[in-house]
C-alpha cells in the first residue's frame, strides 16, 4: 500500500484543525495537503479502513473525471516509523474558491443559498439556477459512484461539499476518510453534522446508502428550495422558484418519498435523472445493508483546505 515516512515531508503552515486531526500544506508541493491525525493510536482508529480507501483510488471515476478532480481522496498514508499517523491528499483546487471583500474563500454548497444582498457576497457572481441544478446532478452522480462501489458516505452536507463553474458545474467532496467501504469500520469514529440527521436513524447505529440519499435529497431541496434547514415533510411550503413544471413535479414526487422510512427513499442515481432530461427512470430503493459501527455523539471535523466557514445564510 501506498506510504510515506512523516520525516520526509516539508510541512509547511497549518491550513486547519479540528477534533480529529490538523491538515498541513506541503512545502515542496502544493498540490496536496497532509492530514495528521490527533490520537492514530486509539483504540477506535483503523488504519486498514485508510488503506482500502486509498486502494480504491483508482478504481473511482465520476463522468471520466479521476477520482482527485472530484474528491480530496486518500492517496498515501503517512508512517512515523511504523505507526500510520495521517494521510496525504490533493488539495482544494482554486476553482472551488471564490474572491470576496479582498479573501479567497472556498465555496461551500450552503453558499448557493446566499441572498444577492448579503454583504459577504457583495460582487460575487453567484451561479444560476441552470447551473444549480448541474451542480445537484453532479453531486448524486459522484454519490451514486461511490455508492456503486459500495462506498458509504455518512457525512453528506453542505459543509463536506464544494462546488464550481469550471471547466463546467461540478462538485469535489471532502472528509473523506469519513467514508468507508461497506462492512468495514470507520477510520476513526464520525461525526455528523447538525441538521442533516435522518429522522428514521436508530440512535448510535452506523450510517447507510439509504441514509446517504436522504441526504442528498435534502442538498437538493434546500439549494433549490433557499431554506437552510428545510426538510421533505415541509415540502408543501417550500417552492422551487423558476424550475419548470416538470421537473418540479419529479423532484416533489422524489421528495416525497425520501420522506419514507429506511429501504423506501431513491438512489442517487435516480436523482441525477430527476434533475436531468431523462424522465423515464423508475424509481428504486437504495441498497440498505449498514456497517457494524456506532455513531458517536455530534461534532464538526473538516479535512480540506477550509480557511473560512461561510456566513450562514438567513432563512427566508
Amino acid at each position: 500500500m501506498n506510504a510515506t515516512n512523516l520525516a520526509t515531508l516539508k510541512l509547511g503552515p497549518k491550513l486547519g484543525d479540528g477534533g480529529q486531526g490538523a491538515v498541513y500544506e506541503l512545502a515542496d508541493d502544493p498540490a496536496r495537503v497532509f492530514k495528521r491525525y490527533h490520537s492514530p493510536s486509539g483504540p477506535g482508529f483503523s488504519a486498514s479502513t485508510l488503506d482500502a480507501l486509498i486502494g480504491m483510488r483508482g478504481k473511482l471515476s465520476n463522468g471520466g473525471r479521476p477520482v482527485d478532480e472530484w474528491a480530496a481522496w486518500p492517496s498515501s498514508v503517512v508512517r512515523d516509523a511504523q505507526n500510520v499517523v495521517g494521510f496525504l491528499m490533493p488539495r482544494v483546487p482554486r476553482e472551488f474558491t471564490f474572491q470576496a471583500h479582498g479573501k479567497r474563500r472556498l465555496s461551500e454548497l450552503g453558499v448557493l443559498l446566499a441572498k444577492k444582498s448579503s454583504p459577504l457576497f457583495a460582487g460575487v457572481t453567484l451561479p444560476t439556477l441552470k447551473e444549480r441544478i448541474a451542480i445537484l446532478r453532479n453531486l448524486a452522480r459522484a454519490v451514486g459512484v461511490l455508492h456503486e462501489h459500495r462506498i458509504v458516505i455518512g457525512d453528506l452536507s453542505f459543509a463536506n461539499i464544494f462546488w464550481s463553474l469550471s471547466p463546467e458545474p461540478r462538485v469535489m467532496l471532502i472528509d473523506c476518510d469519513g467514508m468507508r467501504p461497506d462492512g468495514l469500520p470507520p477510520v476513526l469514529p464520525q461525526a455528523e453534522t447538525p441538521d442533516w440527521d435522518d429522522p428514521f436513524a436508530a440512535p448510535r447505529t452506523a450510517p447507510t446508502f439509504d441514509r446517504d440519499c436522504y441526504k442528498l435529497a435534502l442538498a437538493v431541496m434546500r439549494v433549490l428550495g433557499g431554506e437552510i434547514d428545510c426538510r421533505p415533510t415541509e415540502l408543501d411550503s417550500v417552492a422551487f422558484d423558476g424550475v419548470e413544471p416538470a421537473m418540479d413535479h419529479r423532484l416533489r414526487e422524489l421528495l416525497r418519498q425520501a420522506a419514507g422510512p429506511e429501504g423506501t427513499r431513491p438512489s442517487a442515481r435516480v436523482w441525477e435523472a430527476a434533475l436531468s432530461d431523462r424522465l423515464t427512470v423508475p424509481v428504486q430503493p437504495t441498497m440498505r445493508r449498514t456497517v457494524a459501527a456506532p455513531k458517536p455523539k455530534p461534532e464538526l471535523l473538516g479535512t480540506g483546505e477550509r480557511e473560512f466557514r461561510p456566513v450562514t445564510p438567513p432563512k427566508r
